[in-house]
């Protein structure tokens, strides 16, 4: 009986290791949306770039991450891989967009990045 909870404790704690990078990068990426929000309805700058750098920063480690733990079919990986890279190409966009002070342009782009966010929790996660 002892055997039996130990397998049982292992494979929760094997499963809940499998799901703790996309768990934590979606924490993060949420945390950056979040500060940038809160940078534009502030009027705050620097909030706007910390969560961009931090934006910018979890979606490069989710670009490295082997996605098949998370994605159980292929053609959705790749899905999520594109959308990624249309983040980050937002991202880029939205940058560009504060250093030339073209603030409306900023926002236009933080709406295509959350948009690129809700088009892969559509598809991927079925929302």
């Amino acid at each position: 009986m002892k055997q039996f909870w130990t397998l049982i404790l292992l494979g929760l704690l094997s499963l809940s290791a499998q799901e703790q990078p996309e768990n934590s990068t979606m924490t993060l990426m949420d945390q950056g949306m979040t500060k940038m929000q809160q940078g534009f309805v502030l009027n705050n700058k620097a909030e706007i770039l910390d969560g961009l750098m931090l934006l910018e920063e979890t979606t490069e480690m989710y670009a490295k991450e082997d996605l098949s733990h998370f994605i159980p079919l292929h053609n959705k990986i790749q899905v999520a891989k594109n959308i990624n890279k249309n983040l980050s190409e937002n991202i880029q966009k939205l940058k560009a967009s504060l250093k030339t002070k073209s603030h409306s342009d900023a926002t236009k782009y933080y709406g295509q990045i959350l948009n690129n966010c809700v088009a892969c929790h559509a598809i991927v996660r079925g929302w």
